[in-house]
C-alpha cells in the first residue's frame, strides 16, 4: 500500500483549526498584547534609568516651593512648615523657612525626624540610594492606569538593607519614563525613634515633565505613636515661577 503523503503547510493548517477551536479567538490578541506590554514596559524603564542617572528634577531644578504638614492622630495635633528649597555650594539641599503655624509637638517629633532624614539621605552618594538596577532588583507587574495617562508597575526590592532605600512598587509613565508614583516603606528606619516608616509619592507631570510632587508618610514612632506628613513640591521653574502666597495651603501671616 502506498504511504499518504501529507504535505508539511497542510500540518500547519490543521494544527491552526484546533487551536482556534480550543482557544478563544482573542487569546492569540491577548498575548500579543502581553508580549507588546513587556517591550513597551522595558523600553520604559530603560528611559526612566537613563533620566534617573542624570540627576532628580526636583533636586536639581532649582528652588523648589515645600510645605510639610505633619499631625499627631493620637494627640490631636497639626502643623505646618512652608520653606523653600535649593542646593547649596556644597551640594546637599539648603532650606529657607518661609512661614511656621501649628503646634509645637508636631513639629518637633514629626516635621524634625523627617528633615534630619532627608538631610541624612541627601548625604549619600546617589549611587547608593538612587531607584537603579544597581541597587534593586525590578520586577514587571503589568499595565496599570495613573491619571489620565498608563503606566508600568514594577515591583522593586533593595539588594542590601541600607538607608534611604524602599521596599514597594514603582510606577513609571509609558509615554515618558518618568517615575510617577513609588510605594513602600524604608528597609532601615532614619533613627532609632522611629519603628516603621511607610510612603506613597505621587508625581504630577505638565508636558512630560516633572511638575508636582506629593509624598504621604506614616511612621510609628516610640515616643508619640503614629505620626503622618504630606509633603507638596513644586519646582518654580516647572510653572515659571510661583509666589509663597500662592502656594497650596499657604499660611497667612
Amino acid at each position: 500500500m502506498k504511504p499518504t503523503t501529507v504535505h508539511p503547510h497542510k500540518h500547519l493548517l490543521f494544527l491552526a483549526a484546533v487551536i482556534a477551536v480550543l482557544i478563544p479567538a482573542n487569546a492569540a490578541a491577548q498575548l500579543v498584547s502581553i508580549s507588546h506590554s513587556r517591550s513597551a514596559a522595558g523600553l520604559a524603564l530603560a528611559r526612566y534609568v537613563s533620566s534617573t542617572k542624570e540627576g532628580n528634577g526636583f533636586v536639581q531644578s532649582g528652588l523648589v516651593a515645600v510645605m510639610i504638614e505633619a499631625s499627631l492622630p493620637g494627640l490631636y495635633k497639626q502643623s505646618t512648615l512652608v520653606a523653600v528649597r535649593q542646593t547649596g555650594e556644597s551640594g546637599h539641599s539648603e532650606y529657607q523657612m518661609l512661614q511656621m503655624a501649628g503646634d509645637v509637638t508636631a513639629a518637633q517629633e514629626v516635621i524634625a525626624p523627617y528633615l534630619v532624614a532627608q538631610q541624612e539621605v541627601d548625604q549619600l552618594p546617589l549611587s547608593s540610594v538612587a531607584v537603579l538596577p544597581a541597587n534593586y532588583k525590578f520586577t514587571y507587574m503589568g499595565v496599570v492606569g495613573a491619571g489620565l495617562t498608563t503606566a508600568y508597575k514594577f515591583r522593586i526590592m533593595p539588594k542590601k538593607k541600607r538607608s534611604g532605600l524602599i521596599d514597594g512598587e514603582l510606577w513609571i509613565d509609558a509615554a515618558t519614563g518618568v517615575a510617577v508614583l513609588q510605594a513602600g516603606h524604608l528597609v532601615k528606619p532614619p533613627s532609632d525613634g522611629i519603628r516603621r516608616m511607610d510612603l506613597v509619592r505621587d508625581t504630577k507631570l505638565l508636558e512630560g515633565n516633572p511638575a508636582v510632587r506629593v509624598t504621604h508618610i506614616s511612621m510609628d514612632t516610640q515616643l508619640v505613636g503614629r505620626g503622618e506628613l504630606t509633603i507638596t513640591e513644586i519646582p518654580m521653574n516647572a510653572i515659571g515661577g510661583i509666589e509663597p502666597s500662592q502656594f497650596p495651603g499657604s499660611i497667612s501671616q
